[in-house]
């Protein structure tokens, strides 16, 4: 099933801050499943400033199947490629079980 393509902005190394902490994307790569590369980005988010204390977690992000690849610039002068979501429920377990396993995260989030 396709699925209406999306805009991806890269932001390898930007760190972004909510009220209890911060995340950063550390890690971009491909990975191909179903004969497709499928872009997924590595990251580590901190909780440092919640009540009910500190922690954090090594997460996965997966945008989905590479539409393009960097074609063009964000308003920032980051990257921006796009991507059409991974909508099938046994490449996204097949995906989530590759990751958790290859690059050790506790959390994958499919766009």
């Amino acid at each position: 099933m396709n699925s209406t393509p999306r805009r991806y902005t890269h932001q390898v190394g930007c760190e972004v801050r909510f009220i209890s902490g911060y995340y950063q994307i550390i890690k971009e790569a491909r990975l191909l499943s179903q004969g497709r590369k499928v872009l997924y980005a590595i990251g580590n988010a901190v909780v440092e400033n919640a009540c009910c204390g500190a922690g954090g977690c090594r997460f996965a992000l997966v945008p989905g199947y590479v539409v393009r690849w960097q074609f063009e610039t964000s308003y920032e002068g980051l990257p921006v490629s796009e991507v059409e979501p991974v909508r099938d429920p046994s490449v996204r377990e097949e995906i989530r079980r590759r990751l958790e396993q290859e690059e050790f995260v506790t959390q994958v989030d499919f766009w």
